[in-house]
Parts: structure tokens; sequence; C-alpha cells
């Protein structure tokens, strides 16, 4: 199903970021994945399509958010918008577009990381969660300690 611009569909369902609902041949939810991350959502089809189309897929509910790889790929999708749709993102959530023109920058770097079959281990995440900390700490500090220009 697509959805109106005015995401009305994206409203009666939750409203959430990028969600995914696989419906079964019973008109029921199978499947709900809170991010849409196209490996795990493959993995439901075909187990819903193993059990005749009808049932829950894998257990019918994703809720980890996997944001590497929007911020890896997602360049794509704003720049085909581009300027309205890289605008209205940064409006809405400031860096929700520079962001993912980051990322793509760094993506022959990232890609092995955010675009995995499967998200990393949570201990895998938090340690490059604390890197990432300690590598804007340092330049926080740098540009404190810089000689400011008139």
């Amino acid at each position: 199903m697509v959805d109106d611009l005015a995401g009305t569909v994206h409203q009666v369902y939750g409203s959430l970021a990028d969600p995914t609902y696989l419906i079964g041949t019973d008109g029921r939810v199978s499947y709900y994945n809170m991010w849409t991350y196209a490996p795990t959502l493959h993995d439901a089809i075909e187990a819903l399509l193993a059990h005749g189309g009808r049932g829950i897929a894998n257990g019918g509910l994703r809720r980890t958010p996997n944001i590497g790889p929007a911020f890896t790929d997602g360049w794509l999708g704003l720049r085909r918008g581009w300027p309205q749709s890289f605008l209205e993102m940064e409006l809405a959530t400031p860096s929700g577009a520079s962001g993912p023109w980051l990322g793509h920058k760094l993506r022959p770097m990232l890609a092995p990381l955010t675009l995995r079959a499967e998200p990393l281990p949570a201990l895998d995440r938090a340690a490059i969660g604390v890197g990432v900390a300690i590598a804007l700490g340092f330049v926080a500090h740098w540009m404190r300690r810089r000689p400011r220009r008139r």
C-alpha cells in the first residue's frame, strides 16, 4: 500500500518513523517492524509464506530501530526530492537531513557496520557510541581552546 502525502495511513497505524506492517492473507497484521529494515522484512515474508500467508511471522514484532541504514543510504531518497525534501526534514528534525548526507559521504567506511543483515550486538553498539562520544569530546575541547578570529 502506498500512503498519501498527508500520511493518513501512517497516522492510523501509530505515526512512528518508517514502520512496516506485513499483512497476511487473512487481513491481519502478521509482522510489525518499527523501522523498516529490508533483511528482517525479507525473513518475515519468507516465514509468512512458509505458513501459507497466515498467522504470526517471526514473533510478529521487531522494535529495534535500525538507524544505521537510514544514515548510510538515506541521502539517496532526500537527494531525489532535493531541495524540498532536505528542507522539510531539517525543519522537522534538525540535522535529520544533513546526517544522511554525511553518512553518504562516509558510506565506504560505514556500510560494513550499517548495512548488515542483522544489527550489531548491544555491546558493540555501546562501544561504538562511547568511541563517538570520546571523539566528539576531543573535537569540542579543540574548538574551545582554538583562538578565535575576529
